[in-house]
C-alpha cells in the first residue's frame, strides 16, 4: 500500500490498468474549465449587440420571434438525449460537446450575418446548456465520497465566480466605452477557446469505470465488474438504467431533493429569462435612467459563490430537517419575487434578485451533494439529467401559460406575481412534508439530532442491503489545508 502511495503523483498506474492521482488534480482541472466557459462578458449584452447597426443590425421582431425561441426548444430536445446517454458515454465526450458547442456559439455570433446563422447559434447554445449536466456529474467520479461536499462547493463557486467576473468586466468596459460590443465578443470567444483546452485536458473518464477508493487524498481506481457489465452493450445499459431509475425515484429521500431541483431550477430559469424585462419596466415607469444590470448580476453571482462555499460549514441533519429548510427558503423566495413585482425602485428589485439567486445557489449545492451520496456511481448523469429535463418541461409549460401570446400573455409585473405564487405553492408542499416528517420522528428527538449531519443511505444497486447511514467526516480537507498554506 505504501509503495503505491509513493507513486500517487506519477499519473496512471499501468500495472493495474487504472489511475492514481490526487483528487485535487481532477478538481482543479474541471474548475479551470468551469471558470473559463462561464467568463463571457458579452453575454449580458447579447440583445444590444444583435440590434446594434455596428453589430448585427437585426430588428427586435427578428430577435424575439425568429432567433431567441430556438434556444429553449434545442435545450429541451438536447436535455432528453443528455440524461439518457451521459452515463453510457462516460461524461468526457459530453463535456467536450459542451465546450465545442459554446465555441460554435461564439463563432456564429461573431462571424454569422444572417437570421439562419443566429438560429444555429441559439441551437448550439441550447446543446451546450443541456450538456452542462456532465460537467456537474463528472466531479463525483473524480473525488472520493468524503470529499463530495467540498468538491461540489468549490466547483459551483468557481463557476459562479467566472460569471461574476464576466458581468463585472462587461459593466465596467461598456460604461467607460473602453471596448466595443464586437470586441467584447472577441474576449468571450478567447475565454471559451481556453475552456476547450481544459476540456481536452480533463482526464479520460474511461479510467473512472470503477469504484474510487480514497487513501490520504489519493484516488486508487479499481475496475468495477458491474460497470463493465452494464456498458457491455446499449441494451444492457438501458436495462440497468431503467432499473436504477425506478429504484432511485421510489426512494422518498431522493425524490424530495429531485422534486425541489426540478421545480426550483424551472423557477430560476423562468425568472432569469424575464428579470431584465422587469427591471426595464420599472426604469421606464419611474423614469430612472441609471441601470446597473451587469453590476447587479456580478454581485448576485459573487453572493451565490459565497453561499456555495458556505455549504461546507453547514452541518444539519438533512434527512430530518431538509423539507422544512427548503420550505422556509421557498417562502423567502416567494416574498422576494412579490416585493420585486410591486417595487417602484430599481435598487429594491436589484436587491431582491441578489437574495433570490443566493438562496438558490445555497440549496442547489446541498441538493447536489445529497443526491451524489445516495445515487450509484453509474447513474449521476441519469438522475441529474432527468431532473434538469423535467425542469425544462415545467419551464416550457409555465412560459406557454404565463408569457406566451397564445396563453395568458400577462404583463411583466403580473408575471412575477405568478412566479411568487409558484414559490408559495412549493412552500406549502415542503413545509407540510417537513412538519409531517418531524412529527412522525418526534420533535424532541429531531431537535436532538438537528446538527448531527448524516450521510444519506447509499442506494447503489451493487448492494441492495447497503442502507446504513454514515456520519460525514469533519476533518479539514486537503484542499482547505492547501488553500490555507497558499494564503
Amino acid at each position: 500500500e505504501d509503495h503505491h502511495q509513493g507513486r500517487s503523483d506519477l499519473g496512471p498506474d499501468r500495472s493495474t490498468g487504472g489511475s492514481r492521482r490526487p483528487w485535487i488534480y481532477f478538481t482543479v482541472i474541471i474548475c479551470c474549465y468551469g471558470f473559463f466557459k462561464e467568463f463571457k462578458p458579452s453575454e449580458a449584452f447579447l440583445t444590444p449587440f444583435l440590434v446594434d447597426p455596428k453589430g448585427k443590425n437585426f430588428t427586435k421582431t427578428e430577435i424575439n420571434s425568429e432567433i431567441y425561441p430556438f434556444w429553449p426548444y434545442s435545450y429541451l430536445v438536447a436535455a432528453l438525449f443528455v440524461f439518457l446517454f451521459t452515463d453510457y458515454l462516460r461524461y468526457k465526450p459530453v463535456i467536450l460537446l459542451e465546450a465545442f458547442a459554446y465555441l460554435a456559439t461564439r463563432f456564429l455570433l461573431i462571424w454569422g450575418t444572417s437570421v439562419s446563422a443566429m438560429q444555429w447559434m441559439q441551437i448550439a447554445y441550447g446543446v451546450a446548456s443541456a450538456a452542462e449536466v456532465a460537467f456537474f456529474a463528472y466531479i463525483y467520479l473524480a473525488v472520493p465520497d468524503v470529499r463530495f461536499k467540498i468538491a461540489t462547493s468549490v466547483l459551483r463557486a468557481v463557476r459562479l465566480l467566472g460569471q461574476s467576473g464576466s458581468s463585472a468586466v462587461a459593466q465596467i468596459v461598456t460604461s467607460t466605452g473602453v471596448v466595443s460590443l464586437l470586441q467584447l465578443n472577441y474576449i468571450s470567444f478567447g475565454s471559451v477557446l481556453i475552456s476547450c483546452v481544459f476540456a481536452v485536458l480533463i482526464p479520460n473518464p474511461v479510467s473512472f469505470d470503477c469504484e474510487p477508493a480514497c487513501s490520504r487524498g489519493v484516488i486508487s481506481i479499481v475496475p468495477k465488474p458491474r460497470t463493465t457489465e452494464r456498458r457491455k452493450n446499449l441494451r444492457n445499459f438501458v436495462a440497468f438504467a431503467w432499473r436504477d431509475f425506478r429504484k432511485f425515484y421510489s426512494n422518498p429521500f431522493l425524490l424530495k431533493w429531485s422534486v425541489w431541483w426540478a421545480f426550483s431550477m424551472c423557477g430560476v430559469l423562468q425568472v432569469g429569462n424575464y428579470v431584465q424585462s422587469l427591471w426595464k419596466a420599472i426604469a421606464e415607469e419611474t423614469h430612472q435612467s441609471h441601470e446597473y444590470n451587469g453590476l447587479v448580476e456580478a454581485v448576485a453571482q459573487l453572493s451565490s459563490a459565497l453561499a456555495a462555499l458556505g455549504v461546507t460549514a453547514v452541518r444539519i441533519n438533512w434527512r430530518l430537517w431538509g423539507e422544512l429548510v427548503i420550505g422556509l427558503l421557498c417562502f423567502i423566495d416567494a416574498v422576494l419575487l412579490l416585493v420585486a413585482s410591486h417595487s417602484d425602485q430599481l435598487w429594491i428589485a436589484y436587491l431582491c434578485h441578489v437574495l433570490y439567486r443566493t438562496t438558490y445557489s445555497f440549496l442547489i449545492t446541498i441538493a447536489s451533494v445529497q443526491l451524489a451520496y445516495a445515487v450509484d456511481h453509474d447513474s449521476y448523469g441519469l438522475i441529474f439529467g432527468f431532473n434538469t429535463f423535467l425542469s425544462l418541461v415545467l419551464m416550457t409549460g409555465l412560459t406557454l401559460t404565463v408569457a406566451d401570446e397564445h396563453g395568458l400573455d400577462l404583463d411583466i409585473r403580473t408575471q412575477f406575481v405568478v412566479y411568487s405564487g409558484y414559490y408559495y405553492m412549493l412552500t406549502l408542499l415542503f413545509i407540510g412534508a417537513g412538519v409531517y416528517s418531524l412529527t412522525t420522528t418526534g420533535w424532541l428527538n429531531s431537535l436532538r439530532l438537528c446538527f448531527s449531519e448524516l450521510r444519506p443511505p447509499s442506494l447503489t444497486t451493487d448492494n441492495d442491503n447497503k442502507d446504513t447511514v454514515e456520519e460525514e467526516p469533519t476533518e479539514t480537507t486537503p484542499l482547505i489545508q492547501d488553500m490555507g498554506r497558499s494564503i
